[in-house]
């Protein structure tokens, strides 16, 4: 199953829905690969939002809580500031 990154919740929703409907479900490692680092940069904040986002429509909903943690650790900088 291919998703592309998106920042649309509804194509999220979906994916979700599609995965839901096939039992099927990617790794948190390759879920992992669509979503890049975030070092702080406004500009990409809602491509990172929308790659997470994604990221979490097609994993198991058991593994989120994993995703979550890693996920974390991929943000970076100060947002607020640049």
């Amino acid at each position: 199953m291919s998703v592309e990154p998106t920042s649309s919740s509804s194509s999220s929703a979906e994916a979700r829905r599609i995965s839901t409907m096939n039992g099927d479900f990617i790794s948190v490692g390759e879920a992992l690969k669509l979503v890049p680092y975030f070092k702080g940069d406004k500009q990409e904040v809602l491509a990172f939002i929308g790659n997470v986002d994604t990221a979490f429509a097609v994993i198991n909903p058991v593994q989120e809580d994993v995703l979550y943690k890693f996920v974390l650790t991929w943000i970076s900088g100060k947002p607020g500031l640049q």
